[in-house]
């Protein structure tokens, strides 16, 4: 269990987490997602003790966190993660030696799906294959919360759909709190059960992704259809074209009319209308 209390992360004058207060409490595989300087990276390192904050407290099984705790039951790897220059094979060995629970029959078999060379040394890989063996070591490690940041990145389309098979199968055999950070929305949407939107340093959704699949549509119109229409809604963006507008809402859709267009959103869309910002303001 993930448990932050009121977490700020400054650096400076810039707050990078803002005053976040969140509970995970279920194994599941989770997206973290979030524009470019969000905060994602910030509050993952945060949460795997790679860095303190500024203040509030995060607790990880019951656990404190912060750079001093010793063992923090988080597995976390980043993009451009880096190791020492050892074979891929010694790499693999030395990480189930460190840790007894270490799982190296699925290190193996990833190794063999991705056809790895276990001789190679690292810093001979692709971009590509250093982030597939650091995400494998990651899974393989059994601890009970993963954190993957931009793990699909120099994957070809190929690599991204093995990785998210990968990824399930992990969590099949050993089911615990995955968070994935990923800018490649719509392909992970086929993996994770629960997603987490981070703007600006706050968490401004959480919730399941049936959720978004069931309350989250576009509804379009005249301006005077739409605003009626939706004027007890959760209104999250609004466009407008000359007197035509479309308003993006997350709420049970009103009853289809002559005079409305009502679509579901993609996950895409929906993260989009949530994030985006006109002339510095929310939508």
């Amino acid at each position: 269990m993930i448990e932050l209390s009121n977490v700020v992360k400054r650096y400076g004058q810039a707050t990078v987490l803002n005053n976040i207060t969140l509970a995970i409490d279920e194994p599941s595989i989770y997206c973290l997602l979030g524009r470019n300087g969000a905060g994602k990276t910030t509050l993952l390192k945060s949460i795997a003790g790679y860095q303190n904050i500024t203040s509030g407290t995060i607790q990880v099984d019951g656990k404190r966190i912060s750079t001093a705790t010793l063992d923090t039951g988080v597995s976390y790897i980043e993009n451009f993660a880096k190791h020492l220059n050892l074979p891929v094979g010694k790499l693999l060995r030395i990480a189930s030696e460190v840790n007894p629970d270490y799982d190296y029959d699925f290190a193996s078999e990833m190794m063999e799906r991705f056809e790895l060379d276990v001789n190679k040394k690292f810093n001979h890989l692709s971009l590509g294959m250093k982030t597939m063996v650091s995400t494998i070591i990651c899974l393989a490690s059994n601890k009970s919360v993963v954190l993957l940041d931009e793990p699909v990145l120099g994957f070809d389309a190929i690599m991204r759909v093995e990785f998210y098979d990968m990824l399930t199968e992990s969590f099949r055999r050993h089911p615990r709190i995955i968070i994935v950070s990923t800018h490649i929305i719509e392909e992970i949407a086929k993996t994770i059960q629960k997603l987490i939107v981070i703007d600006r340093g706050s968490i401004v959704f959480f919730d399941t992704l049936q959720s978004v699949e069931t309350k989250a549509f576009s509804v379009s119109g005249l301006q005077k259809d739409v605003e009626t229409a939706t004027k007890h809604l959760h209104v999250i963006g609004k466009d407008a074209v000359g007197g035509l507008v479309t308003a993006y809402i997350f709420d049970d859709p009103p009853e289809q009319n002559a005079s409305l267009e009502i679509h579901p959103l993609s996950l895409l869309d929906f993260f989009i209308q949530m994030v985006g910002h006109k002339g510095g303001t929310a939508r």
